[in-house]
């Protein structure tokens, strides 16, 4: 078995994308017999099972391979920008492909360099650094990831119900879309907002198709997930996307933005690039026109988070 570790700036019970996804990974590793840690600037102590830790002499001992989760972030910077001298090879997945000078670098210094979507992989190639690319696979967790029925009884929602999850990030667009969903003008549908934090002041303003949410209750958010008629991912940044990963999973149709992961899987979904395209999905919106169970297979088949680790694991052996 191989020594892992795993680097990311929060680290879960915190709520997040990739305080979940560091924590799915790490997991499943430690499931299959690795030896596993994660080195996080903010945390709780172990959790489930997991070795966590701030403490940086931990980049010192002799791992096989050391995982960076994206770049930008305090904590990635500082590993990212040590990698030449750090003595185990890095994996660094780019997760958001940045120009900033740590991530250009860390194109040129880590040992490897993991992709998931097109914009990674070409960003890589835009760098020279092909020979590094190693494909690694968003993936969920099958066991937490898919909701039960009771959201729309529990916040009194009788009619078709449009969802947008993740938090009020600028990012992820919630006030615009609140926006655009009011000037569609849709009979007897309302838009759900969900997010963990406001801290920004980003949440939309309630009024009659219009409810955000502050909910921090995983289960609440794949309840929604899957009462939902059709999951909205406006973000004009993201990473992947996961959360189009656990709509597919819950046979939920979805429309987002032409980014991330959504780009790649537009064929299980509907994509558009401008606020007048997607006041022209809304108004045409039809669920049968999705194939959901082929949505739901493609997840099964290449984005659980043993996909993930697959992934990880051939890195390993390829170094080996």
């Amino acid at each position: 078995m191989s020594k892992l570790l795993f680097v990311v700036h929060r680290y879960a019970p915190y709520p997040g994308g990739s305080e979940y996804y560091t924590a799915a990974m790490a997991e499943e590793a430690l499931r299959r017999g690795h030896e596993v840690a994660v080195f996080a600037g903010e945390h709780q102590g172990d959790y489930n099972g997991v070795k966590v830790t701030s403490d940086p002499q931990i980049l010192g001992w002799p791992w096989d391979l050391i995982v960076v989760h994206g770049g930008d972030v305090g904590l990635q910077n500082f590993v990212l920008s040590n990698a030449s001298r750090i003595p185990s090879p890095i994996l660094y997945m780019l997760i958001l492909p940045s120009n900033s000078d740590v991530c250009v670098t860390a194109l040129k210094e880590c040992a490897y360099l993991g992709w998931s979507t097109p914009d990674d992989i070409n960003h890589i190639r835009k760098h020279g650094q092909n020979d590094k690319a190693k494909r690694v696979r968003h993936g969920i967790k099958l066991n937490e990831s898919l909701g039960k029925p009771g959201f729309k009884t529990k916040y009194g929602i009788d009619k078709r119900m449009f969802l947008s999850c993740g938090g009020y990030w600028p990012n992820k667009k919630m006030r615009e879309l609140a926006e655009v969903f009011k000037q569609a003008e849709l009979e007897d549908a309302v838009l759900v907002t969900c997010g963990y934090d406001n801290r920004m002041d980003l949440m939309p303003a309630a009024s009659d198709n219009i409810i955000p949410l502050l909910i921090d209750d995983k289960a609440d958010v794949l309840s929604a997930i899957s009462e939902a008629d059709c999951y909205l991912m406006h973000s004009n940044q993201e990473g992947f996307g996961l959360v189009i990963l656990e709509s597919m999973l819950n046979e939920t149709p979805w429309i987002s933005r032409q980014i991330a992961g959504a780009a790649m899987l537009n064929k299980f979904g509907k994509t558009y690039q401008t606020d007048g395209q997607l006041i022209n999905l809304l108004k045409n919106f039809d669920a049968s026109a999705y194939d959901i169970s082929a949505a739901k297979q493609h997840v099964l088949d290449n984005h659980t988070i043993r996909s993930t680790v697959d992934d990880i694991e051939q890195v390993i052996k390829e170094k080996s």
